[in-house]
């Protein structure tokens, strides 16, 4: 598919719409942002939308309008009377040149230094955690606050977390010789979604398989 081309509701490689909303390609819904209607909706990230329907990674899916508006909400904060509490209360000694690009910038060095000292003191020292995986409950050994224990069970936490049922129901569909595009017609999604959440579905069970581990459906 090249850009440009019909894809679903939209074009291959572009985000269509208006200022105030823009264009849902798997169900042609208008949107002021798009991933959480993916996720409840399609079941499908981010990354995933953009990786099928030929978007730029870095591109964001939120209408111009709400992107500009939590721009002028975050800078409607600078100057105000909150705003100048929160910066004598962070540095007393820099607040009258607090927004200035130089105290930025002098802070930021200053905390990296800060951080870079800290690390070195508590290098090698690792206190005991007794928390298990979430999946395999497995002990976890390590300080930072991951809930699983590799990136296998990372993954099946995260697919069992966020996708919609009926996968299993759509693969064995395909299995059985209907076309993507049948069964998108039928739940009212495009073809590369039909595609999309059956690659997931298999991933899944085959991490499950290494595992052990009983599917959720």
């Amino acid at each position: 598919m090249k850009p440009g081309d019909k894809d679903g509701y939209g074009r291959y490689g572009y985000l269509d719409g208006d200022d105030e909303r823009i264009i849902c390609h798997e169900c042609g819904g208008l949107y002021r942002a798009l991933a959480p209607h993916l996720i409840k909706a399609h079941g499908m990230t981010t990354a995933e939308y953009k990786q099928a329907h030929g978007l730029p990674r870095g591109m964001g899916l939120v209408a111009p309008e709400t992107r500009r508006a939590k721009s002028l909400q975050a800078l409607s904060h600078v100057g105000t009377p909150e705003w100048e509490r929160m910066v004598e209360k962070r540095d007393p000694t820099a607040a009258s040149h607090a927004r200035t690009e130089k105290s930025f910038t002098s802070r930021g060095v200053v905390a990296e230094q800060k951080a870079a000292t800290a690390r070195a003191n508590i290098k090698g020292v690792r206190k005991p955690v007794t928390r298990r995986c979430i999946v395999c409950g497995k002990l976890l050994t390590e300080v930072r606050g991951r809930a699983t224990c590799s990136d296998r069970c990372y993954r099946i936490q995260l697919y069992e977390r966020t996708a919609k049922p009926g996968a299993r129901a759509w693969m064995e569909r395909r299995d059985a010789g209907e076309s993507l595009s049948e069964i998108g017609r039928s739940a009212g999604v495009s073809h590369v979604a039909v595609r999309v959440r059956i690659e997931r579905f298999r991933a899944y069970l085959k991490l499950c398989a290494e595992l052990g581990r009983t599917s959720i459906e």
